[in-house]
């Protein structure tokens, strides 16, 4: 092959920079409303648990409406998901300048944000870009996904700022227009679904390095339906490693610094681990799937929960400052990434053709297990005054992923061997 052939840049990385674009939009204007609350409370005078309320409410509706769009989107395509995404949320925190009772912000932030969520979240923009990459998926599903925390803190910052000058609603103005402008424009000038659809390969491959160049197409791959999808003993043993492993994580960001507080930290170290952990978790983003493509995914997956059960287990314990930074040093690096694992996992298992469908499903998956360990947690720590039953049960969580883990390599290597097998005969 030539050297210009080989030098040629590859459309996808486009794809991965639209795709980045739809998840620090999401993720980074939802994090930033952790400063916007107290705005929204002092000028309105609601309470604090209205204001949570829409969080679940929120949670509850993604956790339904993205199965359904997983599949719409191997249907009408990714970017016309992107595009009814951005729409939506634009008009969600555009809806939200107007607002004066709770019931309005529930029907906002909670229905329609929560609709638009799993129109740009976690599932159109990294169904794509696996979609474009095979070798390289890992690294392109790492910068995808670091645009969530990476968003988080930008816009955090530059909420800190606009609130003194334009004030809450102002910021929901430019959360509006910044959802329509940074995620429909991109999405509709260069999105596409698929490399085939302009004569390309994943990973800008040529035909000519491929074997059997048919086998790329996505009409020859296996269809994944919901009843096979749900029929499928490897399909349980992902879906659920995901769902211990969201709930674990979340309900650490949730009520880690609670439970420090109570472990004899005072508030402002508490807070200082959170924001480290966060800071650490842009790095597990970028590591952990960027590692997979060197690599088995799958022993990558398992080292990482491994670290989170050790993690979790010192958070358990933590007895001072610095076994609280131990535990974030190690829950930091380990947890975040672990999300482009299962993500570029998704696809090398069951292939690119339902990619969408069964990523629905996924995060269908890991918002019940988030929403499930955070209100647990919450009414376990108001009858026994402790966090350590959560805990617990978090680790038990954690070591069953580890054990679905260990299934997911052992079934996957028979199956290649199988395969193996069948083309040597």
């Amino acid at each position: 092959m030539s050297n210009s052939k080989k030098n040629k840049f590859f459309y996808g990385w486009i794809i991965v920079l639209v795709a980045f674009l739809s998840v620090g939009i999401t993720y980074g204007t939802k994090g930033a409303f952790g400063v916007i609350q107290l705005f929204m409370l002092n000028d309105l005078g609601w309470t604090r648990a209205q204001i949570a309320g829409a969080f679940s409410a929120n949670m509850f509706v993604y956790a339904i409406v993205v199965l359904f769009v997983g599949k719409t989107m191997d249907k009408i395509g990714v970017k016309n998901v992107l595009v009814i995404g951005g729409a939506l949320t634009g008009a969600a925190y555009y809806a939200m300048t107007l607002i004066n009772t709770p019931v309005q912000f529930y029907l906002c932030y909670g229905l329609l944000l929560g609709i638009a969520g799993s129109c740009m979240g976690m599932v159109p923009g990294p169904t794509a870009v696996s979609r474009w990459f095979d070798k390289k998926r890992g690294r392109a599903i790492a910068i995808t996904l670091v645009a969530s925390p990476l968003g988080a803190a930008i816009f955090t910052f530059l909420a800190k700022g606009w609130l003194e000058s334009v004030g809450w609603r102002g910021v929901f103005k430019i959360m509006a227009f910044s959802s329509w402008i940074l995620v429909i424009i991109p999405a509709l000038i260069f999105m596409k679904n698929k490399p085939e659809d302009i004569g390309l390969l994943p990973d800008g491959a040529e035909k000519i390095e491929r074997k059997e160049s048919n086998d790329t197409n996505l009409d020859n791959e296996e269809e994944w339906t919901y009843k096979k999808i749900f029929t499928s003993p490897k399909a349980w043993a992902l879906i659920l490693a995901y769902f211990l492993f969201g709930g674990n994580g979340l309900a650490q960001q949730i009520h880690q610094v609670p439970h420090l507080i109570n472990r004899g930290l005072s508030e402002a170290q508490a807070t200082d681990v959170l924001g480290i952990n966060m800071t650490l978790s842009i790095i597990s983003m970028l590591i952990w799937p960027t590692i997979s493509d060197f690599i088995d995914r799958k022993k990558a997956l398992l080292l990482s929960l491994i670290c989170q059960i050790v993690g979790t287990f010192v958070l358990m314990n933590v007895s001072s400052v610095t076994s609280a930074y131990i535990f974030v040093l190690i829950m930091g690096l380990s947890y975040m990434g672990a999300f482009g694992l299962f993500s570029s996992l998704t696809a090398d298992i069951f292939g690119r053709r339902s990619l969408g469908t069964l990523n629905g499903v996924m995060a269908t998956s890991a918002a019940l297990g988030s929403a499930t360990a955070i209100y647990f947690g919450g009414y376990i720590y108001d009858i026994t005054k402790s966090y350590r039953t959560l805990w617990s049960v978090c680790l038990a969580g954690l070591v069953l992923a580890m054990i679905f883990s260990i299934y997911l390599i052992k079934v996957t290597q028979k199956e290649e061997k199988s395969l193996s097998s069948i083309k040597n005969n």
